[in-house]
């Protein structure tokens, strides 16, 4: 029976590839068909269905990236073992983050649709609900926060690219304290996190809470970002999975490796919920008109009422009662499963979040329309992950942790 380190240099020598190219195509039309549907939405009678299910897919999109990169990021912070297989997978999705760059000035052209604080007073925050000073704002930050993120996966993949040139010569090195406090992913990891965070509560202050411009809540950006994050884990769980299913990872990526990243999606739903129920009790024990319309229109009125108690079991208590089990963390399978129902569940409470302080009817707009702009969302991001992972080396070969845990 092969060893780790032979089963490494097979997969290295064979210039192992996602999948056969036809995804790339079949990807590709999704792309362009999503787009074909958001031009002709935003050009007819359903303009505010398109532009709303455009933000509700940036938010949600975005936000999976930048949490993915996150997760590579802090398994640098920790010096963490036990996910590098998985770090290469982490960080294909911030492929996507540049396209999402671009797609957030779309927003600008259907400000009159998404931004109701543009056709009525707001008082004090007149001035800070200006649309060009948020696009500015918004604009400068994303940009700064995704130059940090390419710059972090940059150097993760220069070090393999570099390794693979020399023909992967070095076998297992021993890498001192101050050689890794030294490397740029080291110096850029804590950094990213700091802006992942301040970025991300910004995104959700201008782009969700002031939907409702006369609504607030001071947890609202820490209860996006943390989100954001879980759903990441969870795109984690399928991507690895798949990993192991289409490419010949199994040696790699086990079932421990699923058991910790389910104990880490556990800890996360738990978290995310926490910081809901949080938000949820003190609005409500304080019982001011101003902040219980938000969430009594969500929760107590019809027809939101049944989308939110939807996205309370599908996003939070199908998966916290199935991550309690061992069993269903160690099999790839269950947990591309778990992970697909989670990802569903985030998309819908996004949509929660966005649709009802902009759409006016007495009905749930889902339908056609919402799901081929999320398609072109999904297959940007699929385009995006693909090309990523076969230009670079889909595990990290020459991290030295890495190659210690063979």
């Amino acid at each position: 029976m092969k060893s780790r380190p032979e089963m490494l240099d097979e997969i290295l020598q064979s210039g192992q590839h996602p999948g056969p190219k036809i995804w790339m195509a079949i990807f590709g039309v999704l792309a362009i068909v999503g787009a074909g549907a958001f031009l002709v939405g935003i050009s007819g009678a359903q303009a505010q269905r398109a532009w709303q299910a455009y933000l509700v897919n940036f938010l949600f999109w975005s936000g999976l990236a930048f949490g993915t990169v996150l997760f590579s990021a802090t398994l640098t912070m920790t010096n963490a073992r036990w996910g590098r297989p998985l770090k290469r997978l982490a960080e294909a999705p911030g492929a996507f983050l540049p396209v999402a760059f671009l797609l957030f000035w779309v927003l600008f052209f259907g400000k009159e649709r998404i931004f109701p604080w543009i056709h009525e007073s707001v008082g004090h925050k007149q001035l800070w609900l200006s649309s060009g000073f948020l696009f500015v704002r918004d604009g400068a930050s994303l940009l700064l926060l995704t130059i940090i993120s390419l710059a972090l996966v940059y150097y993760s993949v220069r070090r393999d690219v570099k390794f693979l040139a020399d023909g992967g010569r070095g076998g297992l090195v021993e890498v001192s304290n101050n050689e890794r406090t030294a490397d740029p992913q080291a110096v850029l990891s804590p950094i990213f996190g700091i802006f992942y965070a301040v970025v991300l509560s910004l995104i959700a202050f201008d782009l969700v809470m002031s939907l409702s411009p006369h609504w607030h809540s001071t947890l609202f950006g820490a209860y996006y970002f943390v989100g954001c994050f879980y759903g990441a884990l969870a795109a984690l769980a399928v991507l690895s999975s798949l990993s192991v299913k289409c490419m010949g990872l199994d040696a790699f990526i086990q079932g421990r490796h699923f058991r910790d990243l389910g104990n880490l999606m556990l800890a996360f739903c738990m978290v995310t919920g926490d910081f809901f129920y949080s938000q949820f009790l003190v609005i409500w024990y304080g019982d001011l008109p101003y902040e219980t319309r938000y969430v009594l229109s969500r929760v107590r009125e019809d027809p939101w009422d049944r989308l939110a108690w939807a996205v309370l079991f599908i996003a939070f208590a199908i998966p916290f009662v199935a991550l309690l089990r061992r069993s269903v963390k160690t099999k790839p399978a269950l947990m591309s499963t778990l992970g697909i129902t989670i990802l569903i569940g985030l998309w819908l409470e996004r949509f929660l979040l966005v649709v009802p302080s902009i759409w006016k009817e007495g009905n749930i707009p889902l339908g056609l329309l919402e799901l081929l702009i999320t398609a072109g969302y999904f297959g940007i991001m699929a385009l995006c992950v693909l090309l990523f992972l076969r230009k670079f080396p889909i595990l990290p070969v020459s991290d030295p942790l890495f190659r210690e845990s063979l």
